[in-house]
């Protein structure tokens, strides 16, 4: 083993490697925001009722998303300490595991969804138009549940075998083709009857069966290792099943604990009123366009020490630690100005009322403020402390920030202190400035580093 100090990288060299694996990933987190904050347009000529409807009904979407997170992030962390090892059949394994616990999971979430629509919708609101057109949409979009972890899986693994274009091209197709029946079956057009949020959810299936087949194809195509046979995929040891559990069920009850968290957060705000999660909803939206391109950054610094630790070049991996702790207050600082900037300007596109777009944009400026931090905590978490196997420390940092700071203190303001949505968003959004100082010193320290593969 390498000591993990005595080397030095310098920060030219860490952003020559960063950048190819960054900006696909950037692009295509980019890409489905943007097409989020399309769809929230086209619905939102609907009424403000159909907005909160499909944000309250995507909350189990977004569970499902975060367990794929979960359960494919200690995927990657194996992947890319393989890869940089040059052991395909490693590779070749792992994707066997993850697409096992995927497939079970998503049939799991795509039945409960489509089976208990109301009550799921119900949880977080008592509104009775904003529950049943959450309904309609949700027993529609719940099918889509498999689709996405097949091509979710793949996309992970592609990326961390240093392939990002691959994912990026299929999302593309899929995103543009979604935009467009969005468009047909929400509003009616080229013959086809005007369908609302039931359109939308339709559109949305419909899209993710075509990026699938696109995906395999075009995978065919250059007869991708990926593609392996039954025995490459699901010939799977007692030692290594043992291994892959011990490094990711941390992440996994991270990601679960993090997204069942923030779900509150969501009943909080529609506890507030339906324009409150309103403005939470386009809020989110146009903040997500200046945080994915740190979904790129992340996912390359993952995937770029998750390499060297392979490699077995533990104090360049401490090394890309320490310099994306540098650089990256610097260009969010940069995007939290630009998000302030527009905090008026940005929400006038999705045609609310006066009183929610006021609202909206105090919630942006809020947002920008916390941005830095939230990138600082994003790689940390994300970028350095997994990809270090360290998922221990890493669930002990996110959850604890959620489940002891934010929920209390947002549950204090809104019902101890009466505090309107701006107020509650404020104390909600405090943990991620704990979560950064804690952060900041357990990558110092080096603790972090450890080989999942041996």
């Amino acid at each position: 083993m390498q000591e993990i100090h005595g080397h030095k990288v310098t920060i030219r060299h860490f952003i020559k490697e960063m950048l190819p694996l960054a900006i696909p990933v950037a692009m295509h987190e980019f890409l489905i925001s943007a097409v989020n904050i399309a769809d929230t347009i086209m619905v939102g000529q609907i009424n403000e009722t159909a907005i909160a409807a499909v944000n309250l009904a995507n909350q189990i979407f977004f569970i499902f998303i975060l367990m794929m997170v979960g359960v494919t992030s200690g995927c990657a962390i194996f992947v890319s300490q393989y890869w940089g090892d040059k052991d395909v059949k490693g590779v070749q394994r792992t994707l066997g595991f993850t697409l096992i616990l995927t497939i079970i999971a998503s049939t799991i979430f795509s039945m409960f969804s489509i089976a208990f629509a109301e009550q799921i919708v119900s949880f977080y609101t008592k509104d009775a138009a904003v529950i049943s057109l959450g309904v309609d949409y949700l027993k529609i979009n719940g099918y889509s549940f498999p689709l996405v972890a097949l091509s979710f899986t793949y996309c992970v693994v592609l990326r961390s075998t240093h392939k990002p274009k691959l994912p990026l091209f299929t999302t593309t197709f899929a995103l543009i083709t979604n935009v467009f029946l969005n468009f047909v079956f929400i509003f009616g057009k080229f013959g086809f009857p005007r369908m609302g949020v039931e359109g939308a959810a339709l559109a949305t299936l419909i899209s993710r069966t075509l990026e699938v087949a696109l995906l395999f194809s075009v995978m065919r195509i250059k007869n991708s290792f990926l593609l392996a046979g039954i025995k490459d995929l699901f010939t799977l040891s007692q030692g290594f099943i043992k291994k892959f559990v011990a490094t990711n069920y941390p992440v996994f009850l991270n990601e679960m604990g993090w997204v069942i968290g923030t779900s509150l957060f969501n009943k909080i705000y529609a506890g507030i009123s339906t324009q409150a999660i309103t403005s939470v909803c386009i809020a989110d939206n146009i903040f997500n366009i200046f945080f994915v391109v740190f979904f790129g950054t992340s996912s390359a610094t993952a995937i770029l020490i998750g390499n060297k630790i392979g490699e077995n070049k533990l104090s360049i991996a401490h090394d890309y630690a320490k310099i994306v702790h540098k650089i990256i207050p610097v260009i969010s600082v940069v995007f939290a100005v630009l998000l302030a900037a527009g905090n008026k300007l940005f929400p006038i596109i999705y045609g609310v009322e006066s009183e929610t777009l006021e609202i909206t944009s105090l919630v942006i400026l809020v947002y920008a403020f916390i941005l830095p931090f939230k990138t600082f905590n994003l790689h940390t978490v994300n970028g350095i402390l997994r990809s270090g196997g360290d998922t221990k420390f890493a669930l002990a940092l996110d959850i604890g920030g959620i489940w002891f700071v934010g929920l209390p203190m947002a549950l204090l303001a809104r019902d101890v202190l009466h505090l309107p949505l701006i107020g509650v968003v404020i104390f909600l959004l405090s943990e991620e400035i704990i979560k950064t100082v804690i952060g900041f010193f357990r990558v110092r320290h080096g603790k972090w580093i450890n080989r999942v593969i041996e």
